[in-house]
């Protein structure tokens, strides 16, 4: 049994500002203030940071630090007192637009007041939609936020744009402003434990470093099931739709991160060169028949949807991919709200060698990393029934991967690697450019819906999406492997 090293946790060791544009929104509340709580809790803060909100909605320092309060006791019913107290005390709010440089000088003068030194490090986390990245880039870059004493960092979320085009644009928009040292691209799920484990796993272990390769492999599935529906995000949903919200950006990192060589260098450059590679390779050969959309009942008469939206809740792929591990190997690619089960992993399917063959309608094996509700990984083996025939049933071998050292909510890790300026698990912009180019197909053909080019199929809530998204896998003579409710 391998025994476990003591990893030293990681800590802020610089004092730092950060600004959250966007700050009064459900991103900031839902995620960045309980993992901000969670670092001053464990004690990986330095003792001189702040945390300012900066919005258009009119509040004053008090109202936002309730409002921050609020959303940590919401997600833990055991808070403690002392320390959300303690954080309180660093945390500050600027009511502003986005697009007036006059309020943001008012904004630097307001900072020096609230900052008690001048040498820090400025992080400025983009909780708002890309359409208003533009301007705060122009805005922070005139009104001279970054200076000597105080490095300005850039952390914005995806989606990146809506397609190449405007992903082009929005690089060009910082490279104008701001170093590429001073970017951080981040996808928060770089940050869970078990995606960045879709890496190690291969490094750590020469059995699957053998066997994950078109030699052995049938079929590559990524499902990301949700329980829940859009839960009130309507003027942000339905304006990107499941494709945008969750393929373009989550999946395709996952699937990146799981099929790319695994670099001879753990460099955040060698990795996003080897992620880059496989996004390269990756296509979708005809959108038109290769895409599955649905929307789940009801999804119209939510709050603030248009009657004739058109807007997919649920999507499914078939991609394939250009690698010299993967060649011919089908790629299958889903996500969906409001599911029967909230489930996320990656699904290996293996082809049955001559043995298997000689026994037909066996189950294929498989090997399932699950990323939520919980990390493990199992395998999906078959054994024979007692007796003298050979009849078989399944085998499922398998334990969790538990975090059992240095552990944190992503947003909290990530933030973390902001201070000390390291970009391993952050994106770098040929990856989106590279995703987008196998994205932007899909959507040019859904946008051609009076030709009937990517129909929009209903689905029940509380169903597994749409019947026709299982012909994605029928017609090559595979299934969705579904987990149990």
């Amino acid at each position: 049994m391998v025994k476990e090293k003591q990893i030293p946790f990681q800590t802020a060791k610089v004092p730092f500002t950060l600004v959250i544009f966007g700050a009064s929104g459900s991103l900031a509340k839902l995620k960045l203030f309980p993992a901000l709580y969670e670092l001053v809790k464990e004690k990986r803060l330095t003792k001189e940071y702040k945390i300012v909100g900066y919005a258009r909605t009119p509040m004053s320092n008090e109202a936002f630090r309730n409002f921050f309060a609020d959303a940590i006791r919401s997600q833990d019913s055991a808070v403690d007192e002392k320390t959300l107290k303690d954080i309180l005390k660093n945390v500050f709010y600027f009511s502003g637009a986005y697009d007036q440089k006059e309020d943001y000088e008012r904004f630097k003068k307001e900072l020096k007041k609230i900052e008690k030194s001048s040498s820090r490090i400025r992080a400025a986390y983009f909780s708002v939609p890309p359409t208003v990245f533009p301007d705060i880039f122009q805005n922070l870059s005139k009104t001279n936020f970054n200076t000597p004493k105080a490095t300005l960092r850039l952390v914005t979320e995806k989606p990146f744009g809506s397609d190449l085009k405007s992903a082009k644009k929005l690089k060009k928009s910082l490279d104008v402003n701001f170093k590429s040292d001073q970017i951080f691209l981040l996808d928060h799920y770089l940050g869970k434990e078990a995606v960045s484990n879709l890496l190690s796993l291969r490094y750590a272990n020469s059995i699957l470093t053998s066997l994950l390769s078109s030699e052995y492999i049938a079929n590559i599935q990524i499902s990301a099931l949700e329980s829940k529906d859009i839960e009130g995000r309507a003027n942000y949903f339905d304006h990107v739709g499941t494709i945008q919200d969750m393929i373009q950006s989550h999946l395709l990192q996952m699937l990146a991160y799981f099929t790319m060589y695994a670099p001879k260098e753990k460099t955040a450059k060698a990795i996003h060169h080897e992620k880059a590679r496989v996004l390269k390779g990756l296509s979708i050969k005809d959108p038109h028949h290769a895409v599955i959309r649905g929307q789940y009942q009801g999804y119209k008469q939510e709050k603030n949807i248009p009657k004739d939206s058109q807007t997919e809740t649920y999507a499914a792929l078939k991609l394939s991919l250009k690698h010299g591990l993967w060649k011919k190997v089908p790629i299958y690619i889903r996500s969906g709200k409001s599911l029967k089960t909230k489930w996320t992993g990656v699904v290996v399917e293996f082809k049955p060698r001559r043995a298997q063959r000689q026994t037909p309608g066996l189950p294929p094996n498989r090997i399932v990393i699950q990323i939520q509700p919980y990390e493990k990984i199992e395998f999906h083996l078959l054994t024979k029934l007692g007796g003298k025939t050979f009849d078989f049933h399944e085998l499922t071998t398998g334990r969790p991967i538990y975090c059992s050292g240095d552990c944190l909510v992503e947003h909290g890790r990530l933030f973390l690697d902001v201070l000390e300026n390291r970009q391993d698990l952050f994106l770098n912009f040929e990856e989106i450019f590279e995703a987008w180019r196998v994205i932007d197909p899909v959507q040019k053909a859904c946008n051609l819906m009076k030709e009937d080019h990517c129909q929009l199929f209903s689905y029940t809530k509380g169903s597994l999406g749409p019947k026709t998204a299982d012909d994605l896998l029928k017609k090559d003579g595979f299934k969705w492997f579904n987990p149990e409710a």
